[in-house]
Formats: structure tokens, sequence, C-alpha cells
């Protein structure tokens, strides 16, 4: 159980010991970000009747008159009473429905009106005309169960007239942080004293993974006050960090803490720098990790584990969204057998991915975050990469 594993094979037994949450409808308004559990289909045809496509006249294509009678105006809303004959026109609005008889609408610009007649100023054989089911035939498949909800998608279901879609829940986050020397960000430290950075930094990942902080905590290392004050708040939780204690020091409680409460641990080690040591563990439907306390490796080991874990539980597919990027300027690696995730900041210049690899002397140096959306992915090459090499750049935030 204590042997080392890769990456690969850690990934691996989270997505196979974890299974998706059971899904829930939630208001339009609340499921940005959410992962869709549903497919969805066209109601009906879209558009759902031939509507024009600017500003204009309706008119018969084919009609050669020299001028057309406007017998009417049509607005976005309103349903067309007459028809078009030979000889006439109607002034028609960008969105309106298309009167029966008219095959074309001529734009505002390539038309003169006088005394209540249209002369085309100019032919045209293009129809201005979004007809109906040209988008999608009602039955069509719009949108696949497994797909994030963004701006776009959510619009079409607006669109459908879909405002209850079923969805993934929020992902339930217990979070205790371990540790005597551990105080409130607000407080000044005593000698051997640190500010918690571990609860700022996993509620800001929770919240960009659809996750919610329903119990957050500073526990001191004592194994007792650990262990009851866990136990209390596993009752509403899809998922508990504890951040400190997956090492084996005399203080780590981690792996003892799990396995009292039921847990089956699944790895202690896994072989990337920074992050190595981390616990997974499971409980019936329920996912524990224990996390490295040093920030840089929280970092890490949050975008590529924890996270992996939430999309298994959100029933979203597993993403790994890696790039090669152009590295703007060499810097030292030191001597490493492991592979390695480097806090980086991807960006483009003239429509180019390039990289910059961030400065910090260890894993527990917070400052090497400032700046951070992506992770230099390095194996154990011999060779450093140098400036304006393409380097594998992991993308774990916005650019």
């Amino acid at each position: 159980m204590g042997l080392m594993i890769s990456l690969t094979e850690a990934r691996a037994l989270i997505w196979e010991r974890l299974s998706p949450l059971p899904p829930q409808m939630a208001m339009l308004a609340d499921v940005y970000g959410r992962v869709l559990r549903e497919d969805v289909y066209a109601p009906e045809d879209i558009p759902a009747f031939d509507r024009s496509a600017m500003d204009g006249y309706a008119l018969i294509a084919e009609d050669n008159s020299p001028r057309l009678r406007i017998t009417g105006e049509i607005q976005p809303g309103a349903a067309p009473v007459f028809k078009i004959e030979r000889g006439e026109c109607a002034r028609i609005f960008t969105g309106a429905p298309l009167p029966e008889g008219a095959t074309q609408v001529l734009m505002q610009e390539d038309a003169r009106v006088e005394d209540g007649f249209m002369t085309r100023l100019q032919a045209s054989r293009i129809g201005h005309i979004r007809y109906r089911g040209e988008d999608a035939r009602r039955g069509d498949l719009l949108l696949s169960s497994g797909t994030r909800l963004g701006q776009g998608e959510l619009a079409l279901l607006a669109g459908m007239g879909i405002t209850k879609p079923t969805v993934s829940p929020p992902i339930r986050i217990v979070h205790f942080v371990t540790g005597n020397e551990i105080i409130e960000p607000s407080h000044t430290p005593l000698p051997g004293q640190i500010r918690d950075s571990n609860s700022t930094l996993v509620a800001a990942f929770a919240r960009r993974h659809q996750g919610e902080i329903v119990h957050q905590e500073r526990v001191s290392d004592d194994l007792d006050m650990l262990l009851t004050r866990v136990r209390a708040g596993l009752d509403d939780c899809d998922l508990l960090l504890i951040s400190g204690g997956a090492s084996v020091g005399d203080y780590d409680f981690g792996k003892k803490i799990l396995i009292a409460l039921g847990f089956e641990v699944h790895f202690e080690k896994v072989n990337i720098r920074p992050g190595k040591p981390l616990i997974f563990a499971t409980r019936g439907q329920q996912a524990a990790f224990v996390l490295p306390g040093n920030p840089v490796s929280h970092f890490v080991t949050l975008q590529v584990e924890v996270r992996h874990a939430m999309e298994r539980f959100a029933g979203a597919e597993a993403s790994w969204p890696e790039f090669k990027a152009k590295l703007t300027e060499s810097f030292t690696r030191g001597v490493s057998t492991r592979e390695t995730f480097w806090p980086a900041r991807l960006s483009t210049e003239n429509g180019e991915l390039v990289v910059r690899a961030l400065r910090w002397k260890s894993s527990g140096d917070v400052t090497g975050m400032a700046g951070a959306n992506a992770l230099l992915h390095l194996t154990n090459e011999l060779e450093p990469p140098r400036t304006g090499d393409r380097v594998p750049t992991l993308l774990v935030d916005t650019l």
C-alpha cells in the first residue's frame, strides 16, 4: 500500500473508485459551469417559422414589376394577416415572420420609397430569409449528456424553453487544515507560526470547479481532536480534503484518521514533484484526499488529482487541457527523476501560445503561485528546457 505509483495510475484509480453523483433539476440561472446530465433534443424546428434576416421589404423574388405597392408592415412578434401578390411588397423588420406569398426580402438600403410604392435600386438574388428548421429540426440532438454548460449552452437551453435542466449537483466539500503552527490569515504570526493560505486556495479551487465548501476548519495536530472534528463533518459531504498529514511524520495523522472512519486507502504516494505524499481513499460514495501541506504542492495536487475526482463526481469527461507552448526564458529546475509540474504563466503573443516559468524556491514558497494559470509538465529528461523550446503546458485557469 505504501508503494509510490505513477500519476497515470493514480488518476485511473480515482476514476475507477468514484461514480457520478445523482443528478438534479435546477433553475437555468443557477447551472453555469455545471455538467448536463441528460441529452437535449430540439422540441421544435429552429427557427420555428420563416423570418426576415434584414430590415427591408418582403416581396416575390420573380416579380419584375418596376414599382411595388407597399400593402402593409410586419414587426417582430406580429403575425402577418395578408398575402403578398405580384406588384406588391410589405415593410418588414429583422426577425418578423414572412408573409404568405413572399419569397425574398430586399434590404432597405437597396430600395427607394415614394408615395406608398417601393422601387428597387438594384437587383439581388440573396433571399435574406431564415427558413423554418434551417438551424435544427424538431427531434435533433442539440446537447449531449456530459456537456459542461457555458454561456452559449445556457442561451441555447433558454431559447428552447428548457428552464430546469437536469445537471450535476454542486460537489459538497468538507475541508480541514491541520497544524499547530497554522493561524488565521488576519492574525500576526508569533515565532514559529505561519498564516493559513491553503483554506483560501481550496475555497477558490472549489468555486472554480463547481464545488461547495460546506465546512472549513483549522485543527491542531491532535489525533483525537482531529478524528472528532472530521467525523462530525462527514454527514453532509461528497469530498473530504485534509490539508497536511499526508506524510509519515509523528504528527501526520491523515491515514490513521481515514482508516478509523472506515475509509479504504487506495494510494499514499504519487511519483510527481511537488506533491509526492498524497493519500486517496473512499468510503461508499465519499472520497477523501489528504494533501501535502506546502502551498505549491497543494496547488499542483488540486489541479492534477483532486480536479479529476470532481470531474468524475460531476459526470463530466476526464479533461487534460495540455498544449505545447513556447518557453519565453530558460529557468533552473533542479535534478529530479519525478514527473514535475511547475507553476507557470500561459499567454499569447502574436497569435502564439507562450509560457513563462514562475520562480519558486521550495514547495512551501507561496510567492511561486502568484500569476499561475498553468503548469509546465516536465518529465525526467536530463536536459532542461531552454528559451524557445515548445514545452508541454497544462492549463489550469483562464488565459
